[in-house]
């Protein structure tokens, strides 16, 4: 099957054509059409008479239902083929209706599948961006991270430290030493040694994302083969919580290839699919699932966990997560209008307007006229602000995630006589440059909670990786408020958090838009579904419930 010849059933009818507009539609030089043409004709697809002389009209006659012909086919190879190969026929420039058909018959591929071993097909709608612990900063990279490698401790939802890679410890005020366990191994045989624990952390603490808050942190040691060390220049109370994020993964690289200690290991990751495999030799409890594979999908497929043991009449169950909260930064630190207060608090008045719209444009965004605390802030209200005089338009910053809310944005700021620019950066260019290296004013972000929110909210706020730091690094002093952290219980953090959101809101530097929450469909014979790291679920405990 030819991708190109169905985008032209798609979008040519019988008649005359000009060969230079099905060259832009097939993304082809006009010779290079001009071929295909004639290799169709020939295959007896279309009738094509070619036009003579400039600006002739050429001429095609439709022969057969391409899309048809070709829908049969597909349903033919989604009995027995593969399941990338499968996946891969949705991609094409299919019509509405076929393509419900079609991903109809594919969903029964999906899901739990016993044949000789247990297996798990997820839909997948992009490739993963990183496999790496410390570049997963898209939620998706995360979920596949979060399976794949294990920290020295996790964190559970009341912010509670349990064991994991580490099984005890002691923290006093001078140090950290965690006792780690023996027979660990990486997924290539090799067993993990404390050695290995500290290569890994010190690369996180010298990487510029994370080394603000391994900042009270000044030494890493190992004291024996299963004893590490982190020695404080002054008490750091976080320094456990620290351990056990996602960029704390522990990870051994050897021949260009990186090897965890989680409860799977990825063995196939390109453009068609991503294989895991259980990890036979787990410290823990070895996963029920033998393998999951994450295929390739349109984006609007259904995300569906399901099972291929059920009848077409499946029962459902959702799983809810929040999802984190979406904000407008103000890049108050930049030599333009966007430093002015008047100008922000405009901005900041215009949003209340923006948030009106919010579900409009996406059901799941919850407007938010609070902060950023779930739970915990407070409403506030703004008075009516006209629009300051501006030197030159102001620039807003957007990626493919934010277009739509972006866009409606700059309409209401046109509409309140506010000149705006919309400058488009590619999703994965944000999650490493931030909004530095584009010259914006206004930068829209979505912060998604890797945790518990105490230390979310932390990691947002200190953290390289989120676009706050250079506006917070312009009007607050970071170290002075790093300390009183590390210096303080993580229980006792929520009135640092309030001072500090209540400063940005004020100052109209961040300024809250959105709670968002996300839901996962599971068959309900897929059993002990939890979510975890970014809301996303753990694949470590998942079994299917036979059926007899």
């Amino acid at each position: 099957m030819e991708p190109k010849l169905l985008t032209l059933w798609q979008h040519t009818r019988t008649g005359k054509v000009k060969i230079s507009e099905l060259a832009d539609l097939l993304s082809l030089s006009t010779k290079q059409t001009t071929r295909y043409l004639h290799k169709w004709h020939e295959e007896g697809w279309l009738r094509y008479k070619g036009g003579t002389g400039r600006g002739r009209y050429s001429e095609i006659t439709w022969l057969k239902d391409v899309e048809a012909v070709y829908e049969k086919r597909v349903h033919e190879v989604m009995k027995d083929g593969k399941i990338e190969e499968c996946a891969r026929h949705l991609l094409l420039d299919w019509s509405r209706a076929c393509k419900l058909r079609l991903v109809s018959d594919f969903q029964s591929r999906l899901g739990y599948e016993k044949d000789g071993e247990d297996r798990l097909i997820i839909p997948r709608k992009r490739p993963f961006i990183t496999t790496h612990p410390l570049k997963a900063r898209d939620v998706h990279s995360a979920n596949l991270v979060a399976n794949v490698y294990d920290r020295l401790v996790s964190v559970d939802e009341h912010s509670s430290v349990h064991p994991a890679l580490a099984h005890s410890w002691e923290l006093n005020d001078a140090r950290l030493r965690l006792y780690l366990r023996k027979g660990v191994k990486f997924h290539d045989g090799s067993p993990m040694s404390a050695e290995d624990v500290c290569d890994c952390l010190r690369k996180m603490s010298q990487h510029p994302f994370y080394e603000r808050m391994w900042a009270p942190v000044s030494a890493i040691k190992a004291r024996s083969p299963y004893v590490i060390d982190l020695e404080f220049r002054y008490p750091c109370h976080y320094a456990l919580h620290l351990l056990g994020i996602m960029a704390a993964s522990i990870y051994k690289e050897a021949g260009g290839s990186l090897y965890g200690t989680g409860s799977f290991s990825i063995v196939r990751n390109d453009d068609t699919k991503t294989l895991l495999h259980a990890f036979q030799e787990y410290y823990k409890e070895r996963a029920f699932l033998d393998e999951i594979e994450y295929v390739q999908v349109p984006r609007d497929f259904e995300n569906l966990y399901r099972s291929s043991a059920q009848s077409e009449n499946y029962e459902t169950y959702k799983v809810d997560s929040d999802f984190g909260f979406g904000l407008i930064i103000m890049n108050s630190y930049r030599d333009s209008d966007i430093a002015r207060d008047d100008v922000r608090d405009f901005l900041h008045f215009q949003v209340t307007k923006l948030r009106q719209q919010l579900r409009e444009i996406d059901a799941r965004l919850i407007p938010n006229e609070q902060g950023f605390l779930a739970g915990i802030s407070q409403p506030y209200e703004l008075g009516e602000i006209n629009c300051p005089v501006l030197r030159k338009p102001l620039v807003i910053q957007m990626s493919e995630y934010s277009r739509q809310t972006a866009e409606r944005f700059r309409e209401i700021l046109v509409r309140a006589g506010c000149p705006v620019e919309l400058v488009q950066v590619p999703f994965a260019d944000t999650l490493d440059n931030g909004i530095n290296d584009y010259g914006c004013d206004i930068f829209f972000h979505g912060e998604v909670f890797e945790m518990d929110q105490k230390f979310s909210f932390f990691q947002f706020l200190f953290g390289g990786t989120s676009p706050l730091q250079s506006v917070l690094d312009d009007c607050v002093d970071m170290e002075a408020w790093l300390k009183r952290y590390a210096m303080t219980a993580v229980s006792e953090w929520m009135p640092l958090h309030i001072e500090m959101e209540r400063f940005l809101i004020e100052t109209s530097r961040a300024v809250p838009l959105y709670y968002s929450k996300r839901s996962f469909l599971f068959t309900d014979d897929l059993m002990d579904v939890e979510t975890r790291y970014f809301g996303h679920a753990d694949f470590s405990k998942l079994w299917m419930k036979p059926s007899f």
